[in-house]
């Protein structure tokens, strides 16, 4: 029987929509007039020309050119509309570059693990627990500390552990369904390892991924932010709602809109993605359409 979808459901994934959007269509929603054939903000997100610099103005100022700065301007002169929407638009594409990766990690190997049993479960097991007991943050900062700030780096260190609770769902899901009847019949017709993982076990497990996804993506973008925040995150030349926080903490006194709107913008988006995978693990629970 249909359930009804909740309000915060909608509403959440109202506002993750737009902020999906906001990530992949930033291009043409704030840049430069001629970076773009269309754009909805002809203000791009680098630093003005010397002339027209206006750093820490408040919202509503007026360039030289006439161009509007409408949420002001950082300690340089930036546009922080501009350089907020193209700071959403890394750390969601970078977030979901992260998930994306520790999700086929963790169905490969949980997968391997459900299916086989046995020593190369018992194996796997140890791995994984291995690197979970590591202090992975203090890595994560050691490798950033001697390395040049870049994308590759933070996606290696992002992906050390955050594919073992992907493992450990799927390798869960996969032990229960594989004394399942369905799965027995499968072996018994001769149905290949891969068959079965692919067309009957992969499946129906799925649902515990599935919901974890949005909780994930958040803490990739606070953890992002954290350590743009640090000055380990993301290449000085890209816009960063971690380095607009920095900023806010040496000029709140004189420039309190360099911390509000950064800090309402990651807010609203890892508050829209933890109700709207709330809402979603909900409407897959079987125990939510009995109530």
């Amino acid at each position: 029987m249909m359930h009804r979808v909740p309000k915060m459901t909608w509403i959440s994934g109202f506002f993750v929509l737009i902020f999906l959007l906001c990530a992949f269509f930033a291009p043409w929603v704030a840049n430069e007039p001629g970076v773009r054939s269309f754009q909805l903000y002809p203000i791009g997100p680098d630093t003005p020309p010397i002339a027209q610099m206006l750093d820490r103005e408040p919202p509503g100022t007026m360039s030289l050119d006439g161009r509007q700065y409408i949420l002001g301007t950082d300690h340089v002169g930036r546009d922080l509309f501009a350089r907020i929407v193209h700071g959403i638009r890394n750390s969601l594409l970078f977030a979901l570059a992260v998930v994306s990766i520790c999700i086929f990690l963790g169905i490969v190997l949980g997968g391997i693990m459900g299916l086989y049993g046995g020593k190369v479960d018992l194996i796997l097991q140890r791995f994984m627990e291995i690197v979970g007991n590591f202090p992975i943050f203090l890595l994560q900062l050691t490798l950033l500390a001697f390395f040049e700030r870049n994308y590759w780096i933070l996606l290696f260190v992002m992906i050390l552990a955050g594919w073992i609770p992907y493992c450990r769902f799927v390798r869960a899901e996969f032990l229960k369904l594989r004394s399942q009847d369905f799965v027995q019949s499968a072996y018994a017709l001769g149905a290949s390892r891969f068959r079965i993982f692919r067309k009957h076990l992969l499946p129906n497990s799925l649902t515990p991924v599935i919901t974890f996804v949005p909780f994930d993506l958040a803490q990739v973008i606070v953890v992002l932010g954290a350590l743009s925040f640090l000055g380990f995150g993301e290449p000085i030349d890209q816009a960063s709602l971690g380095e607009l926080l920095r900023q806010a903490k040496d000029n709140f006194r004189v420039a309190w809109w360099i911390a509000v709107f950064p800090a309402s913008a990651i807010f609203l988006l890892t508050l829209s993605l933890a109700l709207f995978g709330s809402s979603i693990r909900d409407l897959l629970d079987p125990r939510y359409a009995e109530n």
